[in-house]
């Protein structure tokens, strides 16, 4: 999964979907889980990123400012709502996010066809 993640695949939805659908994790489990894998992941990228150059800190400051309360909602949310429903909303997102990607891939080979086509 971290192989994945590093292509820009989306490892860590990868990792929700093999956990609950594969191995039969509980949904709330998985998604732990995924957020322990995305701990180790983004700490490597924040020290490479870091040593780089690559961040700037006013921007850090102004997501942290709104991620912090926006993170502790969304915790409270997750634990007030039922396992199945989270289960639900979850699998639309990727459905949508990937059919989203998806149509913006198809779009941008079609340009690209376009434009040869020109030439």
């Amino acid at each position: 999964m971290g192989a994945l993640s590093g292509m820009g695949i989306g490892g860590g939805g990868l990792l929700v979907i093999y956990l609950t659908l594969l191995r039969g994790t509980e949904q709330i489990s998985a998604q732990g889980l995924n957020l322990y894998f995305f701990l180790f992941a983004s700490a490597a990228s924040l020290f490479v990123h870091a040593c780089k150059r690559n961040i700037n800190y006013s921007h850090v400051l102004l997501l942290a400012l709104f991620g912090m309360p926006a993170a502790l909602l969304g915790g409270y949310t997750a634990q007030q709502t039922d396992p199945e429903t989270l289960r639900k909303a979850f699998g639309y997102m990727l459905i949508f996010a990937g059919g989203l990607s998806l149509f913006r891939l198809i779009c941008a080979f079609l340009a690209k066809n376009k434009e040869k086509q020109k030439k």
